[in-house]
């Protein structure tokens, strides 16, 4: 009888939490009235721009999804902006959608995994948010007549390419992949993830408020279906930036194997002053220089190296 009641109050335990974690997304994720907003202004810090979004939660970075933009000779691929766990295109992207734009680049960024008019996105099933990606790209392909792209991606945007990559047949349409603190490997974070996964019932609740949080934990079956046959392909040129002081994710977790269509860059190997994390990488002009330069080799002008703290602290 003593077993039986102590399974009764952690079924009851269960169902409490659960419940709280979908009234937490449930709330997070209510949509404002419906409207289309112009594009935000140019942003220079990740707060800034989260707070800009959350205001204006359908806005999208300046320079981004341009009606008539045609690639030019110089930059034939547009470049689509695959956002991060939580985050949405114009947080994610105002300081590197005005950039890539004024380089020459026709720039598209997109919201997927989330409820269309909420600020927070990219918590839904992974392999859903890939047939988004798919079906964006294929979008950007026929509004530019171009017949590849390339791909920028950050934290979970630095995964989700790899499964539309090598299992949706992204292969043939993808030029470029870029991994800005991209969870290739997936994560353990200090081992909380793994913990998650691995305990029966837990991973169902943190799937219940974020799904693609179950499916990036190192391990996972998603995981482990992205990168059968490899982790990548060779028709693609793949290049990762991830900095020893992420404070989410390890320089192992991010980096892809060794090859010859693979460039992994460590931030602190070009310029040691800067300890950039997780949330500011986006918006730390060393990292988006070697995003641009990992666009176009040809072109590549060093960063100006300075001092860059972190928010957050690194994973021991």
């Amino acid at each position: 009888m003593r077993t039986k009641r102590h399974g009764t109050r952690t079924g009851r335990f269960v169902r409490l939490v659960t419940a709280g974690a979908l009234g937490a997304v449930l709330t997070l994720a209510s949509a404002p009235p419906a409207g289309a907003e112009p594009a935000g202004p140019e942003q220079s810090d990740f707060l800034a721009a989260l707070l800009y979004s959350v205001a204006h939660p359908r806005a999208l970075p300046a320079g981004a999804d341009e009606p008539g933009c045609r690639p030019g000779p110089r930059h034939p691929q547009p470049v689509v902006l695959v956002n991060g766990t939580l985050e949405n295109a114009y947080a994610n992207w105002a300081r590197l959608a005005p950039l890539l734009r004024s380089d020459g680049y026709c720039v598209f960024a997109f919201n997927y995994g989330g409820v269309e008019g909420s600020p927070f996105q990219q918590l839904g099933p992974m392999r859903t948010s890939a047939r988004q990606l798919a079906a964006f790209v294929d979008h950007v392909r026929a509004v530019t007549g171009a017949p590849r792209v390339d791909l920028v991606g950050h934290s979970q945007g630095g995964l989700l390419p790899l499964y539309y990559i090598n299992r949706l047949h992204g292969r043939d349409k993808v030029r470029r992949m870029v991994g800005v603190e991209p969870v290739s490997r997936g994560v353990r974070v200090y081992g909380l993830f793994t913990l998650l996964g691995r305990t029966p019932g837990l991973a169902q609740v943190l799937a219940l408020p974020c799904a693609a949080c179950v499916d990036f934990t190192a391990g996972s079956a998603f995981l482990r279906e992205t990168v059968e046959g490899g982790y990548t392909r060779p028709e693609v040129r793949y290049t990762t930036i991830i900095s020893r002081t992420d404070g989410a994710v390890t320089v192992p977790e991010a980096q892809l194997p060794p090859a010859t269509n693979v460039t992994n860059i460590v931030t602190q190997d070009v310029c040691p002053q800067d300890l950039t994390d997780h949330v500011k990488a986006v918006y730390d002009d060393i990292t988006l220089r070697l995003v641009r330069n990992a666009l176009d080799p040809a072109a590549a002008v060093p960063p100006r190296c300075h001092i860059v703290l972190p928010l957050l602290p690194a994973q021991g």
